[in-house]
């Protein structure tokens, strides 16, 4: 009878270790889980594909350059499209302002969760657009 109790608590003292071992880290160690709204800076930076006019409710892109949350747009089909609004803000001026084969950068906020599938990938709200080629020319025409 003593002899079975040892091992019965020999194997359980074993068992726990293992069993805790089995499991890993809490949470699986696949991806979160989208939780919220949390939303996020999409940073896009490239080239203007067409000519916009004032009111033109968007304009097109080639993407050349992201951050991290930008990838997708980046990975997409090019020209990629770009909404603006009203609060949308010019640097240095307006839409119409912007010419083809502009370096432009476009700032936008995104849900984070939206931007997971490459495939499926929302519509940008741009909420400032830099406009990159005239400050190259005015700071060329300041060094002459």
């Amino acid at each position: 009878m003593r002899k079975l109790i040892t091992l019965m608590l020999a194997a359980g003292a074993l068992a726990v270790p293992a069993a805790t071992a089995a499991h890993g880290k809490p949470g699986g160690g696949g991806t979160k889980p989208c939780r919220g709204k949390a939303r996020v800076m999409v940073v896009l930076k490239g080239t203007l594909a067409n000519d916009p006019a004032a009111g033109d409710p968007s304009f097109q892109m080639t993407v050349l350059h992201t951050n991290r949350w930008g990838r997708g747009y980046k990975q997409a089909t090019q020209p990629v499209t770009i909404n603006v609004s009203d609060s949308t803000r010019y640097v240095p001026s307006t839409l119409d302002a912007l010419a083809l084969n502009d370096a432009v950068v476009v700032k936008s906020k995104a849900a984070r969760c939206d931007l997971r599938d490459p495939a499926n990938l929302p519509d940008l709200t741009a909420k400032m657009v830099v406009d990159q080629t005239a400050d190259t020319q005015e700071e060329g025409s300041l060094r002459r």
